[in-house]
């Protein structure tokens, strides 16, 4: 069996693309996955499954979700060593960082690796004294300030980087590879 996280990209926000957690988890244990677990109501899903292939996976919700919730999402699928990855590279923090200054804090997720030019475009881009910094396809930024007042946005990210993105806080980081570690 293999463990994997599925985040998944702009769920219950603003009101939009609502997925309730216990019907989430009810579908993929319908379909097949086990110890499915979900964490907060931002589509983070543990799981497990005999598919030893992320992109099959990824492919086989996107597609659940669809027919389940007529819900066309990206799903972004990492097992325990993409999330030490994450955790360990982190040039703002390390995985024992949790207190309060972890909460402004954030990673990323890209669907592939930036090209140079547009990793550059969003430094360039009006961000003030935020700090971002960038390894593979995982980009890291420390907020100068509230969450509410950054320019940092999934949006600015996805335009500039002309990848899809989704971002979850570093206390929610930590707990996902908790979770995954246990499961």
């Amino acid at each position: 069996m293999q463990k994997y996280l599925a985040l998944f990209r702009g769920i219950n926000v603003s009101g939009k693309n609502i997925i309730k957690m216990e019907s989430l988890r009810k579908a993929m244990a319908d379909n097949g996955y086990g110890n499915v677990k979900t964490y907060i109501q931002s589509g983070n899903v543990i799981f497990t499954a005999t598919e030893p292939d992320k992109n099959r996976v990824k492919q086989h919700i996107e597609a659940l979700v669809q027919k389940e919730y007529n819900l066309s999402l990206t799903i972004f699928i990492l097992d325990e060593s993409d999330m030490h990855r994450a955790l360990h590279l982190n040039l703002f923090a390390g995985p024992d960082d949790i207190e309060e200054g972890a909460k402004k804090l954030y990673v990323t997720f890209l669907s592939g690796i930036p090209e140079a030019g547009c990793y550059e475009k969003l430094l360039q881009a009006p961000i003030g004294d935020d700090e971002i910094a960038l390894k593979d396809d995982v980009l890291y930024f420390k907020l100068a300030g509230k969450a509410s007042e950054s320019k940092l946005s999934n949006n600015l990210i996805e335009n500039k980087l002309k990848l899809r993105a989704t971002t979850r806080n570093w206390n929610t980081i930590i707990k996902l590879c908790a979770m995954l570690k246990e499961t």
